[in-house]
């Protein structure tokens, strides 16, 4: 149970809190009072945080964020709407690289903004594994290749003698073709993967995780990085425990988003239009 105290010389009786607490662990009496905590709510508090972020004056104390860990906001750094729409826009999966690590400070600048995506309860639920060594990412490579190789013949003896292979086959065949050609579809000879981890369970790990390897995509374009959903890696780490293994995963987790990165070959000065939304309003 959380502790929640909000201190009555420094409360402006804005009652922001109030407002914002999606629990409702805030009840405002009157105008002129400090508002009430509701002991019987405290139970069932999310963590979201929101109470210390939002208070203007700095009165609510709650034990989950000590005051270090309650940062202001950097006006001056924030985009504005267009360079933001505009950065979400040119953003491409970029799977050429130059041979060139990634220094460590940046990985650990990725990693602190992927941190801070969304997750359910503010659970953060999310962990990751870096992985640098070549040899190990070779390794990745190949296990992964191994797996889609015998995936490619157990789906080749379902189709019947003379029968017409479907198209997804005819692409796993052609992909299989070309690892075993030497050409590395599943990391593309990045410097550096990134698997996002959490425990195995009917939670929302899943989301948490996909959220936060967007915010990494993103963080690592900020930083001159380029990056693509390594999601063969994904695919095969669920099939075959070799993977999550030679990660050193713990064997309740599971590797649910996987990100390829490394600085870009080349620079993209274009990008494309998509496909119109497909909206239904309901009003």
């Amino acid at each position: 149970m959380p502790v929640i105290e909000i201190d009555p010389d420094l409360c402006k009786r804005c009652f922001t809190c109030t407002q914002t607490c999606p629990i409702l662990i805030f009840a405002e009496k009157d105008k002129k009072s400090t508002p009430e905590i509701l002991d019987d709510n405290l139970p069932f508090c999310l963590l979201c945080g929101h109470c210390a972020a939002i208070c203007p004056a700095g009165a609510i104390t709650h034990d989950s964020f000590p005051p270090d860990s309650i940062v202001p906001v950097n006006k001056e750094a924030l985009p504005s709407a267009e360079q933001a729409i505009e950065m979400l826009r040119m953003r491409r999966s970029i799977r050429e690289f130059k041979d060139k690590p990634v220094e460590r400070e940046l990985v650990e600048k990725v990693i602190d903004v992927a941190r801070c995506a969304p997750s359910d309860h503010n659970r953060q639920s999310t962990q990751y594994v870096v992985v640098q060594k070549r040899s190990t990412l070779d390794k990745i490579v190949q296990l992964s290749a191994a797996y889609y190789e015998g995936l490619v013949e157990t789906l080749q003896g379902t189709v019947p003698q003379g029968g017409e292979k479907p198209d997804f086959l005819l692409e796993l065949e052609g992909f299989v073709d070309l690892q075993k050609g030497g050409t590395d579809l599943i990391l593309c000879d990045a410097p550096l993967f990134i698997a996002f981890h959490a425990e195995d369970s009917a939670g929302f790990q899943a989301v948490n995780a996909t959220l936060s390897l967007c915010y990494a995509t993103l963080a690592a374009m900020s930083l001159g990085l380029g990056s693509f959903f390594a999601g063969f890696v994904v695919m095969a780490a669920k099939a075959d425990e070799a993977i999550p293994q030679l990660l050193s995963i713990p064997e309740n987790h599971q590797i649910y988003g996987g990100l390829a990165m490394g600085y870009p070959k080349f620079k993209y000065k274009k990008w494309i239009k998509r496909k119109p939304a497909k909206v239904n309003w309901i009003q």
